[in-house]
């Protein structure tokens, strides 16, 4: 068969679990490689490819052939350790270069296999089928290395799979990682791990998920898990597709978000999981948000503005669960929510002025004598305007600016005590709006 039409590549399970630290284009050059030779393995030992098709099926240019030169060179010179997580418990562990020998002539390239591997990769017990043209959109080696490893373990049938627990050492042989190397998790969690799983499932079909197990007081294993996505058509193609929702059957989130491309199994689980499907240090503060479902719909909505989105489905699950921000809609949360929270301030500070007249009358028709203590305090302008009311009680009555600061000055000196639960009341109910 002739490169061009190859789309796949048939990796043994031990192939895939090496330790090495080969770089993006190296693996992705090496998969092309066996692609092209597998159904020669048994009984052919030089395999040919001409330079343009390998270009091509690598998605660069190929008239960059000292780039695709010292590719193969370094190919040739890896050698790297087999079957580091024993999935194929038959198969023994060993060691050998990626290549035997590699040259190229007259625009093509000739290269083998090492013996002790061709017998491996050939007809292995345990593989994995992988998609060559999805492995070129992947601009990290930790995000390919991650997809190979947890496609390894995809169950075609249930249309989703699980890796072990992989001890966190193993872990970093997988990624091709050095022991000093990222050498605190959080590091290698933020740098590595994280921006893995954003990639595959921003670019895939497929979402990733992974599981942290502590050993002592530290993460000491992972464990990933893969589940295959609702595939949406590009947006320059027609839908065709008609859902067929059971709207009795499932939360009404769940077919939001599967009308949206999200996997029926993933929407179910996110609208019962509710906050706890997104990472607890990123769940948002009480009151953020209304309820889950409106944090859905952002995400939903979310994902019509955002250009660069392969796979809608993959990217809605991943924006909810990392909680990624709209910044347009953030600032109009944000604008929204000041305005709520000054209604609330306004209503709270009549309800407690109100409460506090109403105290002070009682105060004053309990003990008329309060007045007259009262306008002992006043500033000399207010004692001079005194004279326009036939007596103190006439003035206080008058709701006029007199009246006003008798009051206060009734609140501040003479009922203090009275009015002190009022006062944190208020504080406390102004502390939590304001927290919310």
């Amino acid at each position: 068969m002739h490169l061009a039409e190859i789309n796949e590549v048939i990796k043994a399970s031990p192939a895939i679990q090496i330790q090495s630290k080969i770089t993006h284009l190296q693996r992705r050059a090496w998969n092309v490689l066996l692609a092209n030779a597998y159904n020669e393995l048994p009984n052919t030992n030089i395999h040919r490819v001409s330079i343009a098709e390998l270009a091509r099926k690598l998605g660069f240019n190929s008239h960059n052939e000292e780039y695709l030169k010292e590719t193969l060179e370094a190919l040739v010179d890896c050698t790297v350790k087999w079957n580091i997580l024993e999935k194929d418990k038959e198969v023994e562990w060993g060691v050998a270069s990626l290549l035997g020998s590699a040259r190229i002539q007259d625009g093509v390239c000739l290269y083998e296999f090492p013996y002790v591997l061709r017998m491996k990769l050939y007809n292995p017990r345990i593989y994995t089928k992988l998609n060559l043209r999805l492995q070129n959109r992947f601009t990290s080696r930790y995000a390919m290395i991650l997809w190979e490893v947890c496609f390894d373990y995809f169950d075609v049938s249930r249309d989703e799979g699980e890796t072990p627990f992989i001890p966190l050492e193993t872990f970093r042989k997988l990624m091709g990682l050095e022991k000093d190397e990222y050498p605190v998790f959080k590091v290698l969690n933020r740098d590595v791990i994280k921006p893995a799983i954003k990639e595959v499932n921003a670019l895939t079909n497929y979402f990733i998920e992974v599981e942290q197990k502590r050993i002592g007081r530290r993460i000491g294993e992972l464990k990933f898990r893969i589940l295959r996505l609702k595939e949406i058509p590009a947006e320059t193609e027609p839908m065709q597709e008609t859902f067929l929702l059971d709207i009795e059957d499932i939360p009404p989130i769940a077919g939001q978000l599967m009308q949206a491309g999200v996997d029926r199994n993933m929407a179910i689980r996110i609208a019962e999981q509710d906050w706890a499907f997104v990472v607890p240090e990123k769940v948002p503060p009480p009151g953020t948000y209304p309820d889950f479902a409106a944090y859905a719909t952002e995400k939903i909505e979310m994902s019509l503005h955002t250009g660069s989105v392969k796979n809608r489905g993959g990217f809605i699950v991943e924006a909810i669960r990392e909680h990624y921000i709209d910044p347009e809609a953030e600032a109009s949360r944000k604008a929204e929510k000041a305005r709520e929270q000054q209604a609330l301030l306004n209503t709270l500070k009549s309800e407690r002025d109100e409460k506090i007249a109403v105290l002070i009358h009682q105060a004053v028709r309990q003990t008329p004598e309060l007045l007259e203590k009262a306008a002992t305090h006043l500033p000399s302008f207010a004692r001079r305007r005194l004279d326009d009311y036939e007596s103190v009680q006439a003035a206080y009555q008058a709701e006029g600016h007199v009246a006003g600061t008798l009051k206060g000055i009734l609140a501040e000196d003479f009922c203090a005590e009275l009015l002190a639960p009022v006062y944190e009341a208020y504080e406390d109910e102004k502390a939590r709006i304001l927290g919310q």
